[in-house]
């Protein structure tokens, strides 16, 4: 009898234990302050679907047991994947029923940084940021959405003749003052930058991923290989390029050897693969 006793109590405390426990299951949009077409200008936080990629996701508890800060924290750069769905899965985040956390993500993920929470970023990297804080674990599975924003801008230019038009389909042009590295604390979202040694030499318009801190930036042009021009046309701009904006750029030389002059626009966010990825895994 007493055995069948401590059986009892003893499968009964394991139930408990185990229901304490709750895995957690994210999944991801990416938000976005609002849309450049008419259509739907006003309409303030549209949501897009979540990119294939890398996600490291850090979870802090704030209440319903002992605090932790990024430091002390048992989920520091939690390797989560998500595929164009904006479906989440991996990670071993395992929390307990009645705690809140605060859930922190980014993406790309890299992995084995030497930080806490400041995490390596470069030119080419389209870098989201999100925060979901007052996650309340419950049982059987604790579901969060996480709403992903982009840290950093995107940019193209457009070769443009003015007037006296010429062919300019041999012409090249470089836009030079990018920077070509940075961080991202993950605790806030900002990014901070360093080195502007990057140059693009796209003349379509094609988008490209780059790192920006919101500040005011100056950048250099130079378009050489004029048909009937055997000096180059240059040119700058100075400008704070927001995170989370897509710009484009109309570069116009001029035939009549006025400074070339720059027409900028915000524009819808393309998706662009990252061509030379930071190393995941």
């Amino acid at each position: 009898m007493f055995a069948a006793l401590l059986l009892a109590v003893s499968s009964c405390s394991e139930k408990e234990s185990v229901g304490e426990h709750s895995e957690l299951i994210l999944s991801g949009k990416v938000m976005f302050d609002g849309r450049t077409d008419a259509a739907v200008k006003a309409d303030a936080g549209v949501l897009d679907p979540l990119p294939a990629t890398n996600l490291g996701v850090y979870v802090l508890t704030v209440s319903g047991d002992a605090q932790t800060d990024f430091t002390t924290t048992v989920w520091k750069n939690e390797s989560f994947v998500s595929d164009a769905a904006g479906i989440i899965s991996g990670g071993n985040v395992i929390l307990r029923t009645g705690t809140t956390y605060d859930i922190y993500a980014y993406a790309p993920r890299v992995a084995g940084v030497s930080d806490v929470h400041d995490i390596p970023v470069r030119h080419g990297d389209d870098v989201l940021w999100a925060y979901t804080p007052g996650t309340v674990a419950t049982a059987g599975g604790t579901k969060a959405k996480l709403e992903f924003r982009h840290c950093g801008a995107q940019i193209g230019f457009r070769l443009k003749a003015g007037d006296g038009k010429t062919d300019l389909t041999g012409a090249k042009m470089k836009v030079s003052g990018f920077f070509d590295t940075g961080k991202l604390d993950v605790a806030t979202g900002k990014m901070t930058v360093s080195g502007p040694v990057r140059s693009i030499e796209d003349k379509s318009g094609a988008k490209t991923n780059i790192l920006t801190d919101g500040t005011s930036a100056t950048f250099t042009v130079v378009v050489t290989d004029v048909p009937g021009k055997t000096d180059p046309f240059t040119g700058s701009f100075t400008k704070a390029l927001q995170p989370g904006k897509s710009y484009l750029y109309d570069v116009t030389v001029n035939m009549d050897g006025s400074p070339i002059s720059f027409k900028g626009s915000v524009v819808d966010w393309v998706n662009v693969e990252t061509t030379d990825p930071l190393p995941v895994e």
